[in-house]
């Protein structure tokens, strides 16, 4: 490895934070990273339905880069609560991962894995099946192919774009929350307190959660980076 690669790889994190901010200040965004947080967000609405006892029923990603996720049954409060919180949850675990030296290419597979796996099962319309495998075959193919400090910032990269991401949706939130907009905080307002409680406060209650988790990876984070080992000669 040489001395550039080395010290990207090092310092991964900060270079991925650099290129996200760089990104969300400039009027240009990358469409497939976008449709990447998507899936993600939706991904752990249909999650939280099944690992509380219900079941997913369809799945759908549009080219807009909005998706849906229709589930039945499960426990309200979490499946709600999910897209949010997981898409800080996944960006945390990257956070973790991109630091943890040495299993990025197997970090990669199991995102390729995972992404295949629920597309086939759950996507249910034509450009959501093409974005699920698609990216499955790109996370397959880096991993493959690429070298420990690239593999690195692509997770750093993902990681800080979903924790923006989650920040960003979370401050929309809020603000739509007082307007009457059909949210996730609206749901639970509805469905919990029949309006009596303000959307605002389920939305303040769901950013607080999320920034607990948020902080709470990047503490572990830090304590799981490690040293690259120096190389040897041939």
């Amino acid at each position: 490895m040489s001395e550039l690669q080395t010290t990207v790889h090092k310092n991964a994190l900060p270079l991925a934070i650099g290129a996200s901010l760089l990104l969300w200040l400039s009027p240009y965004s990358l469409w497939l990273d976008q449709l990447f947080l998507t899936f993600v967000h939706e991904a752990c609405h249909g999650i939280a339905a099944i690992l509380t006892g219900g079941e997913l029923h369809s799945f759908v990603i549009n080219a807009d880069t909005s998706g849906m996720a229709l589930t039945r049954g499960g426990f309200r409060p979490v499946i709600l609560l999910a897209g949010y919180a997981g898409s800080a949850l996944v960006g945390g675990a990257l956070l973790v991962a991109a630091r943890a030296h040495g299993l990025e290419k197997a970090i990669c597979w199991a995102i390729a894995g995972f992404l295949g796996v629920f597309t086939l099962l759950f996507v249910r319309n034509l450009f959501g099946f093409g974005v699920g495998f698609g990216l499955a075959a790109f996370f397959a193919y880096v991993a493959r192919r690429g070298a420990g400090w690239q593999l690195a910032f692509l997770l750093s990269f993902l990681a800080v774009q979903s924790i923006l991401n989650a920040f960003k949706d979370l401050l929309t939130l809020v603000l739509l929350s007082g307007r009457g907009t059909l949210t996730d905080a609206q749901l639970m307002s509805r469905e919990f307190t029949a309006g009596l409680v303000p959307p605002v406060v389920f939305a303040v209650i769901i950013s607080a959660i999320t920034f607990v988790m948020f902080w709470g990876f990047m503490r572990l984070s830090w304590k799981a980076s490690r040293a690259l080992p120096e190389e040897t000669a041939p």
